[in-house]
């Protein structure tokens, strides 16, 4: 019966955050989000550091990602927006500097 309710909390979660994640973002009011090729290639230029990266820096690199990753321009700093989950299933969306990793 626990593992149930505890798959029941995931799942709940998870739907919650899909339907978030499924309402534009857009990181905050007036930012400018980057296809997939520009955030490749701003990484391989060295303008920002690739995910992976940014959430070891963040200490979150055992969380899993349940949204798109996405990079969005607020007042010219590149920030990582990605809704994510703890291994213990806390749900929460992160906005995280795309060079140094902070918020």
């Amino acid at each position: 019966m626990t593992s149930f309710r505890t798959i029941l909390i995931a799942l709940t979660t998870v739907a919650g955050l899909l339907l978030a994640a499924a309402i534009p973002v857009g990181a905050a009011p007036g930012g400018d989000c980057l296809s997939d090729q520009e955030i490749q290639a701003q990484i391989e230029s060295g303008q920002i550091k690739s995910w992976p990266k940014i959430k070891k820096i963040a200490g979150i690199s055992s969380y899993q990602e349940v949204s798109d990753v996405r990079v969005c321009v607020v007042a010219g700093t590149p920030y990582y927006n990605v809704n994510i989950v703890s291994p213990s299933g806390e749900a929460k969306k992160v906005v995280l500097n795309a060079v140094d990793g902070g918020n």
